[in-house]
């Protein structure tokens, strides 16, 4: 055989001492029956925890464990990205390392990657109870807009996929920093196969994310990969101009009448209206400068500070 792996698993790790114990044995379970050879890639992105020292002596113990440490925490699309550039596998999955993305949906997966026509398989969430309702309603909204927006749908998609080696190869050769995984890999185009799955508590610990970062991943999704946003604002300046004309129009009337002093309402909330409108413009505005401004810098996505057998 060769040194190569046939399948490179890749898993983002944030404070997740607890559950990286719990994980890979049931990783080793799934692939008890996989006849080839396969390697999991921890990627430890900045942890405060022990997860970096689980991960150490995990792959004493496994030849088959490998792993990266960041510097810092530059979130998990760096740590994939950093997986992504480690793998050796023709066959590489990304999935969570806290356990919600079952292993058990493994075989599964990789019997529809022998359709040699299939080049990803992705798992789709079957139901998102185990989301809070906000997280629920910013997650249908934000899907709606990219698909509006992108023709991208995302709809109950989530990071957790197979990839066969020509997909990675093509992310890889996109230069941006600021990066959206599960559309990136849409946008490729290649042959995608979707399978639903029930999203399992965690195996233990705290989910790491917060609304904030939520929010901050749907604005880059959105305006990383449309222009759309900046297009509403422009029709949002020809809605203006109709509105002032006849606003104009409206109180040339006024005059001739007599009636000057009526009008007063409407022009308040005219004002208030695009006031308001005149912020969300230099919003959108801001997020695309940026992008711009993270993508000019150039500076490198992730920066490792500790490796094992990588």
């Amino acid at each position: 055989m060769s040194n190569r792996p046939k399948l490179s698993i890749i898993v983002p790790l944030h404070n997740e001492v607890e559950s990286l114990p719990l994980l890979l044995p049931a990783l080793h379970n799934a692939l008890a029956k996989w006849g080839c050879e396969w390697e999991v890639i921890c990627v430890d992105d900045g942890s405060r925890d022990d997860t970096w020292a689980q991960v150490v002596a995990l792959a004493t113990t496994d030849s088959r464990i490998c792993g990266l440490r960041f510097t810092r925490n530059f979130g998990k699309e760096a740590a994939i990205l950093a997986g992504l550039e480690a793998a050796r596998g023709d066959w590489i999955v990304v999935m969570d390392g806290d356990g919600q993305h079952p292993p058990a949906l493994l075989p599964k997966m990789l019997a529809c990657a022998e359709d040699e026509s299939v080049a990803i398989v992705a798992a789709k969430k079957r139901t998102r109870d185990a989301d809070t309702w906000f997280a629920r309603v910013l997650s249908r909204g934000f899907n709606r807009i990219m698909l509006a927006a992108t023709g991208l749908d995302l709809q109950n998609a989530c990071d957790y996929r197979l990839l066969k080696r020509p997909v990675v190869d093509a992310l890889l050769r996109m230069p941006e920093r600021i990066r959206f995984f599960r559309a990136m890999t849409v946008w490729t185009g290649f042959k995608q196969v979707d399978i639903e799955f029930d999203v399992l508590p965690r195996l233990a610990g705290q989910t790491a994310w917060s609304t904030r970062g939520l929010l901050s991943l749907a604005i880059n999704g959105i305006t990383g990969f449309s222009a759309q946003p900046l297009t509403l604002v422009f029709r949002l300046g020809f809605f203006g101009l109709a509105v002032s004309v006849a606003l104009t129009a409206q109180a040339i009337w006024s005059w001739e009448t007599g009636n000057a002093i009526s009008g007063w309402t409407s022009l308040t909330i005219v004002m208030v209206f695009f006031g308001s409108a005149n912020l969300l413009a230099l919003g959108v505005l801001g997020a695309y400068i940026a992008q711009l401004f993270n993508e000019i810098k150039a500076r490198p996505p992730y920066l490792v500070g500790s490796r094992v057998r990588v």
